[in-house]
């Protein structure tokens, strides 16, 4: 297992990236994106625009060399002129003989969507980790990375014809991302809703690391603690403030997955049992049910039964278009 919790989470949801396509707007406009249940990101490449997030506010100034990343709980509202967003429209916009999505008149503002793609079975684990939106400016150090990538992906989609485009676009635009959520840490806020935050705190992500890279061992919450180089009390309300749940209850939770994984991949229930901490196959059988609902070979044999029934698609969630 990973020292590395972000690696480790997406790893396990699959999280693969791939872009939508270029959106260029001029003039007065607004547009709401409220295809929901998606985890969605946008990059200012040109120009400037508002954002917001239905019931976040205020408007936001979203400019060039900043990525914002959505987790799908909530509309995303952009506009020429944040007093627009009430009159935002949710028509699709269409794409032009260039395949490239216009809105209003001419290129003040000019912007890269994508899409994350996630395995539908662990779907709600990096959707509740997200916050509704994260921004990360690009004027912050962290964006120096952000910014040069952004450059490669504008570059390789102006040249439709080189070998390997789509390969490079789809890796290009997994490094934004992954890079994007580095950087949100470097700044999250406890008062940001999910626990990705947790990953870029000091101490807590200390005994996080331990905990993805030692599943199996019966940690307590002093070890936590000491992990952390907290008291036992500060550590356990500090945890629970930041991630929502106690130490010991993300460490179920974790084992749960990485069970889930290890069945999946084919490994007995002894050899999981034994993998994420548990003295017997009925102690984890036990505890697999209470958390997953059903026993782990009956939950194997159901996740068997849908990839037969998905094996000529991909396997990830149904996701909308970007705009």
């Amino acid at each position: 297992m990973s020292l590395d919790p972000l690696s480790d989470v997406l790893e396990l949801v699959q999280a693969r990236c791939s872009l939508s396509g270029r959106f260029v707007a001029g003039g007065p406009w607004a547009r709401r994106f409220s295809n929901l249940h998606a985890i969605k990101f946008c990059a200012a490449i040109e120009g400037s625009c508002w954002c917001d997030i239905d019931g976040m506010g205020p408007p936001a100034r979203f400019e060039a060399g900043d990525v914002l990343v959505t987790n799908g709980t909530r509309s995303l509202m952009m506009a020429s002129d944040p007093e627009r967003m009430a009159i935002a429209e949710t028509t699709p916009v269409e794409r032009d003989p260039e395949g490239i999505y216009r809105l209003g008149t001419g290129s003040s503002f000019v912007m890269l969507g994508g899409m994350v793609h996630v395995d539908d079975r662990r779907q709600s684990l990096l959707l509740d980790g997200l916050p509704p939106m994260l921004h990360v400016k690009g004027t912050t150090s962290e964006a120096a990375t952000i910014g040069w990538l952004l450059e490669q992906l504008t570059r390789e989609m102006e040249h439709t014809d080189r070998p390997g485009r789509t390969v490079i676009l789809a890796e290009l635009a997994q490094l934004l991302f992954v890079n994007t959520l580095r950087a949100y840490l470097a700044h999250a806020s406890d008062h940001d809703a999910g626990w990705l935050k947790g990953l870029g705190d000091r101490r807590l992500a200390c005994a996080l690391s331990r905990m993805h890279a030692e599943p199996q061992r019966p940690w307590g919450l002093d070890d936590l603690a000491k992990a952390a180089g907290m008291s036992r009390t500060s550590f356990a309300v500090r945890f629970r403030e930041v991630m929502g749940v106690p130490p010991l209850a993300y460490l179920t939770n974790w084992r749960m997955h990485v069970a889930e994984r290890r069945l999946l991949a084919g490994a007995t229930v002894a050899e999981v049992a034994d993998a994420t901490g548990y003295t017997s196959e009925s102690a984890f059988s036990h505890a697999f049910k209470r958390a997953m609902g059903v026993a782990p070979g009956r939950y194997r044999k159901a996740a068997d039964a849908v990839d037969e029934a998905q094996s000529v698609g991909h396997g990830y969630a149904p996701i909308a278009g970007a705009f």
